[in-house]
């Protein structure tokens, strides 16, 4: 989604764009593609800055996406739901630790501990 179109679309289109660009970059990662991946992972940041600019109605939609049946989806949502929701975003994130061995546990770990840390900073761009 184009920055021009973003400020145009809806909550939902913004949700719709946010759940594409998650899945297909976890599928790009998996897959190595590192440029298809970065690429994705700015569409992904588009969505969520504009979601965040359109105030409770967009937070609203994010935390919603942390029951969303896509596991890298609630992944990304309770990174992003850390800066406004903590408790919520936290107990996805230790649910998601708890999963099977590998990348999606190793990142929901690694979350928690650089936020936990103080490490993890929201940023306007």
């Amino acid at each position: 989604m184009k920055h021009e179109s973003s400020k145009q679309a809806s909550v939902s289109e913004l949700v719709a764009a946010y759940v594409k660009a998650a899945e297909l970059h976890w599928q790009a990662t998996v897959k190595g593609a590192h440029k298809s991946a970065n690429a994705q992972y700015e569409r992904l940041s588009a969505a969520r800055r504009e979601l965040r600019d359109r105030g409770e109605d967009g937070r609203s939609a994010l935390t919603e996406l942390l029951q969303h049946s896509n596991s890298n989806v609630r992944l990304w949502a309770a990174s992003h739901v850390l800066e406004f929701a903590p408790a919520l975003a936290e107990a996805e994130l230790e649910r998601l630790a708890q999963g099977p061995a590998g990348a999606m546990r190793l990142d929901a770990e690694m979350t928690l501990s650089e936020w936990r840390a103080g490490n993890l900073k929201f940023t306007e761009g």
